[in-house]
């Protein structure tokens, strides 16, 4: 692909993941019926349960119709989360990085590797999702299939975040701080019921900066200033 085709596809990507972000932003809180913390959201606990008692936090400890209610909330969370927000952020880093390889071509080319394994490990962890959502009072296999889909995608997407940083810029404390974010997804995983709802927050710093570099390079095109060569390799 040409500079100016992957710019644009990575743009395109872009504004339709910010598109998604400020829908997600603006729906109704979801009505929960289990004791789950407020401030934590309920897709993020739902990815990080390990139990049932965690399960039982978000649906209710029994059948009945806020526990269907909020079943059908969160599958058509997941079934969107599949069909759109994967391929659109997957798009938006692989693009990204693609466009900003000129330094690091071989680090660019590991990049978009990984962003397309945690890709799979998303698709991964919502399967997980969608059968647990149906028997939320088993201690099924899903639970611990779970466990490991969801660690291997943010692990994966943290470590694309400092790939990025050292794709947009030499500067080292960029890259201490997408190290920061990569460590706020680790604590995440490790201590979920306490640092699960930060876990967004270890990827967004990434996402930002490579959005940034990606307008940079693009506004600077149009201006007909020398923009980051990309390499032709």
């Amino acid at each position: 692909m040409t500079p100016k085709l992957l710019l644009r596809l990575d743009l395109t990507a872009a504004l339709l993941l910010v598109a998604s972000v400020v829908f997600s932003a603006t729906q109704p809180p979801l009505a929960l019926c289990g004791g789950l913390d407020r401030r934590y959201p309920p897709i993020l606990a739902f990815e990080f349960a390990r139990s049932v008692a965690d399960l039982h936090a978000l649906f209710g400890p029994a059948p009945g119709a806020c526990r269907s209610a909020v079943v059908v909330k969160l599958d058509l969370i997941n079934w969107l989360d599949t069909a759109l927000f994967i391929p659109i952020y997957g798009a938006f880093l692989a693009f990204g990085v693609l466009s900003l390889r000129a330094r690091h071509p071989a680090l660019a080319r590991w990049a978009v590797v990984l962003t397309l394994s945690a890709c799979c490990a998303d698709y991964l962890e919502n399967a997980c999702l969608l059968q647990l959502s149906a028997a939320p009072d088993v201690a099924s296999g899903w639970l611990a299939l779970l466990a490991w889909a969801t660690g291997v995608k943010w692990v994966l997407l943290g470590v694309v975040g400092v790939l990025a940083s050292r794709l947009v810029s030499e500067r080292r404390e960029l890259t201490a701080l997408c190290v920061a974010g990569l460590a706020i997804v680790v604590l995440a995983l490790a201590v979920p019921a306490k640092f699960g709802r930060f876990a967004t927050l270890g990827v967004s710093v990434s996402w930002l900066m490579l959005l940034v570099a990606v307008v940079r390079v693009w506004w600077l095109g149009r201006r007909g200033a020398a923009p980051l060569p990309v390499s032709s390799d």
